[in-house]
C-alpha cells in the first residue's frame, strides 16, 4: 500500500507540472503582495533564463515562495502540530546557504484539505515571511528532517528530504483560521 496522499491534486514526483503550477501561484502571489500588503513584488526576471532561479523580487531583494495546500499530517511524529507544519527542502536550504544567503522566504498556506487517512487538522491559511538566515537558524538548531520514500534514485531531481518547520515561528503578513468562500 502506498503512503501517498490521494487528495493531493497531482503526482508529487512530476516536477515539470509543479514548476508550471508554481509559476501560476507566483503571479497570484505578486498580485496579492501589491494590492493587499503594499509590497513592491515582481517575478524575478532571472527566471526567464533559469527556472530554478529564486522566484521573486520583493522590495528590491530576492525572495522565494513556498506555496503549500496540504497539511503535513504526519508532523506529529516530529512533535509539530500538522496544522502549523511546513516543509522546507534540504536541497533549497543547501542552495540558499551557498548562493542566496540574503534571500527572503515566503510561505503561502491554504489548507484546501483538512482530512486524510492520517488524521484531521483544523483549517489554517495565510502568508508568512522569514529571512533565510532565520530559517537556517531553525534548521541548524535541530529542525526535524523527513526523508521521502519515493525519491531515492540518484537520477531523481526532486528533493530527497525536507525539514519540518513550525510556521508560527515566521512573521504573519496575514493569517486566518477560517476558509473564505
Amino acid at each position: 500500500m502506498s503512503d501517498r496522499n490521494p487528495n493531493v491534486p497531482h503526482d508529487t514526483e512530476d516536477r515539470g507540472w509543479w514548476y508550471l503550477h508554481g509559476a501560476a501561484m507566483e503571479k497570484e502571489f505578486v498580485k496579492l503582495c501589491r494590492t493587499k500588503f503594499g509590497l513592491d513584488a515582481e517575478i524575478n526576471p532571472a527566471k526567464d533564463e533559469d527556472p530554478c532561479a529564486p522566484d521573486l523580487m520583493v522590495n528590491g531583494g530576492l525572495a522565494d515562495l513556498k506555496s503549500q495546500r496540504t497539511p503535513f499530517y504526519t508532523a506529529r511524529r516530529f512533535g509539530i502540530d500538522p496544522r502549523y507544519a511546513v516543509t522546507f527542502n534540504r536541497k533549497d536550504y543547501e542552495r540558499y546557504k551557498a548562493y542566496y544567503s540574503d534571500i527572503s522566504i515566503y510561505f503561502w498556506l491554504d489548507w484546501t484539505e483538512t482530512s486524510s487517512r492520517w488524521g484531521t487538522v483544523d483549517y489554517y491559511g495565510g502568508i508568512f515571511h522569514l529571512p533565510f538566515s532565520d530559517v537556517a537558524a531553525l534548521i541548524e538548531a535541530g529542525a526535524p528532517e523527513h526523508s521521502y520514500q519515493h525519491r531515492v534514485g540518484p537520477g531523481d531531481p526532486n528533493a530527497k528530504s525536507s525539514f519540518i518547520l513550525d510556521i508560527r515561528k515566521f512573521t504573519a503578513l496575514f493569517a486566518t483560521e477560517r476558509r473564505e468562500g
